[in-house]
């Protein structure tokens, strides 16, 4: 899945530039995979802000006998752009299918959350104990 949406972000972002992965949120497993399933594995941008892109992926199953398609796991991925940030030039997102508009449309909800929970995580961290 990393990998996955490591090529991703490479394909978004200008060759300059290098991210290391975040993190990931959102990461809701809908449906367990079975052997008679195939699996196809999708990741692309939704969002980019200062120095952070957002990867969804999602996973879909596929029943050999039936075809019936159903979405098995999805998550949204955290990348970091490691350069300057006036080396950062993020080029325009351009969501074409249904799907694509509608994550690309709610960004910066899930942006605004993320930057809340980064908040908890840095209260949290302070009162971990050091072994």
């Amino acid at each position: 899945m990393d990998a996955n949406a490591g090529i991703a972000g490479v394909k978004f972002a200008p060759s300059n530039l290098s991210f290391v992965t975040a993190g990931y949120d959102h990461v809701q497993f809908l449906s367990p995979l079975k052997q008679n399933e195939i699996v196809k594995c999708t990741s692309y941008v939704t969002g980019a802000n200062r120095r952070a892109i957002e990867v969804f992926t999602k996973f879909e199953k596929q029943d050999k006998l039936t075809r019936e398609i159903t979405p098995a796991f999805i998550a949204f991925c955290s990348l970091i752009v490691t350069n300057p940030l006036n080396e950062i030039d993020f080029p325009e997102l351009v969501a074409e299918t249904t799907e694509e508009k509608y994550l690309v449309a709610t960004y910066s909800e899930r942006l605004k959350k993320r930057q809340a929970e980064l908040q908890v995580n840095k209260s949290i961290l302070a009162h971990l104990e050091k072994h």
